[in-house]
């Protein structure tokens, strides 16, 4: 059965994307010839280079990749995308082209729509990050490839701390395997010792502490340099995490609840069901469900190619820079 000559890899879940390409260019032959044959794009694409490399004859292998990062945004014109699907029907069978998306796309979307006319020559495929206790068997498979051990307990309170964050995952798991000496397994203790809640990591509790503290400044800044710091589309979904358990919190807080039941209800650590607490009580429910709602209305124009996700978290920031309700 021939090779499907383009690939759709699209999703949040960098990390398993980037595994699949590298999987990809491993069927090229050793390191250096893979290399050889590989051409990556990113930012701004022009048609005329993709084609240049898409129609070069592999040198020493049976095929050559070129990956593509952006074209659903690149290519979102009609006429634009008219010529890059073009392309896309008459590459060679030498080679391997592949489309990376860094969010899920609708299945409405264009290069999807496209795909699914296409058929067996294109395979999609895509990459939503792990929920709960999947990203806490994926935690205790990663820290297996590191060369240490994660107990389900530890693996469990990771995910309590920073949810389906892989790249902020990552560094934790190799600070903990350190700290363990890759000799002992690793304890929900050592967690509890070592790893800060992913708010207090710079990103969500400092913004939003700025925001409802009347610092629209400061808070801006703060999220310029979150935003150079992490993955956009990653930190807008956790942020859209946080907002839905505040939204939830502020309920339970209406209910009568205290931080200790918040924590048990969400099944979240204490000290960040008392950060969330302290910032929910700073708005009014009906305040927070119009700021949730916003987000999810930021969330579909993302995926749609409609803004940028750093400008839409920017939108959004500069909307709730004012006082809440």
């Amino acid at each position: 059965m021939a090779q499907p000559g383009v690939y759709i890899f699209h999703g949040e879940d960098q990390p398993a994307i980037k595994a699949a390409v590298a999987a990809l260019a491993g069927g090229l032959g050793e390191p250096s010839t893979a290399e050889m044959n590989t051409t990556r794009f990113e930012g701004n694409l022009s048609l005329d280079a993709l084609t240049n490399a898409a129609m070069a004859a592999p040198f020493l292998s049976q095929r050559r990749l070129v990956c593509v990062q952006g074209a659903a945004k690149a290519f979102n014109a009609a006429e634009a995308r008219a010529g890059f699907t073009a392309l896309l029907e008459q590459l060679p069978a030498s080679t391997a082209f592949v489309i990376q998306e860094n969010q899920s796309l609708d299945t409405k979307h264009w290069l999807l729509k496209w795909a699914q006319a296409a058929g067996p020559r294109v395979e999609v495929r895509a990459f939503a990050l792990p929920q709960g206790a999947q990203m806490a068997a994926w935690l205790q498979q990663r820290a297996t490839e590191l060369g240490g051990q994660l107990q389900p307990q530890a693996a469990a309170a990771l995910v309590q701390l920073l949810g389906s964050d892989k790249l902020a995952a990552e560094n934790e798991i190799a600070k903990l395997l350190a700290h363990a000496g890759y000799s002992r397994p690793v304890t929900a203790e050592d967690v509890r010792l070592l790893c800060q809640p992913l708010g207090e990591q710079g990103d969500f509790f400092g913004l939003l502490d700025s925001l409802t503290g009347g610092n629209p400044a400061q808070a801006m800044n703060r999220l310029e340099t979150l935003l150079q710091e992490r993955d956009h589309i990653l930190f807008f979904f956790s942020l859209v995490g946080h907002f839905r358990l505040l939204v939830q919190t502020r309920n339970l807080l209406d209910e009568g609840r205290n931080d200790q039941q918040i924590a048990k209800e969400l099944g979240i650590h204490p000290f960040r069901a008392q950060k969330l607490a302290g910032q929910a009580r700073r708005f009014s429910a009906r305040a927070l469900d119009a700021l949730y709602r916003r987000l999810l209305q930021l969330d579909q124009q993302i995926k749609t190619g409609e803004i940028e996700a750093a400008l839409a978290m920017e939108t959004f920031v500069a909307r709730l820079s004012v006082p809440a309700a």
